[in-house]
């Protein structure tokens, strides 16, 4: 099992913390299971794969980035069609919404290039399914990992097709808390 978890929407750098005074606190893993170790941190990307106004972010904290909207709750141009109880809809955002993308991303790694286990599941290690998800992610914001953006854009095509090519998508918008 691979596990995926949301960053958090308190746009805060998860790698150095603050309080509501602006005064640094000690990162004791505040988001959890998100910045444990093994697991697959994922910030929220809008619609022209900014990042959200709300998403947490963090260098070794942000693995990949994800849709997540960033707009205002009820309005599907800019958030997430999400089901809900009662078999029931809503346009709603979040990091909740932009991880389970990712994680449909994983499982898609994982149907692919997994091996059928002596239980009859199909396995993969969960470093291999995020190495494959880093290596074909689309790079956005600064080249390379970056602390706001992880390694880029989560492309299920380009991870199901194993597509390790360089993509860099130059039309992103840059992470407004690194704009030189």
């Amino acid at each position: 099992m691979t596990p995926v978890a949301a960053l958090g929407n308190s746009d805060q750098d998860l790698a150095h913390p603050v309080d509501d005074d602006g005064e640094p606190i000690p990162n004791e893993c505040e988001v959890v299971p998100a910045e444990t170790e093994g697991v697959i941190g994922t910030m929220s990307l809008g619609r022209q794969s900014e990042k959200a106004r709300y998403s947490n972010y963090g260098a070794g904290l942000a693995d990949i980035g994800a849709p997540g909207g960033n707009g205002n709750t009820g309005d599907c141009n800019t958030t997430v069609l999400s089901t809900f109880p009662a078999n029931t809809y809503g346009c709603i955002q979040g990091t909740s919404m932009a991880s389970p993308h990712a994680a449909g991303v994983a499982a898609l790694i994982v149907s692919e290039f997994g091996a059928i286990g002596n239980d009859g599941d199909v396995i993969l290690s969960p470093t291999k399914v995020e190495s494959y998800m880093q290596n074909t992610a689309i790079d956005i914001g600064k080249q390379g990992y970056d602390e706001c953006f992880g390694n880029g854009r989560t492309d299920a095509l380009r991870a199901v097709q194993h597509d390790t090519s360089s993509a860099y998508d130059a039309t992103a918008p840059a992470c407004p808390e690194y704009e030189e």
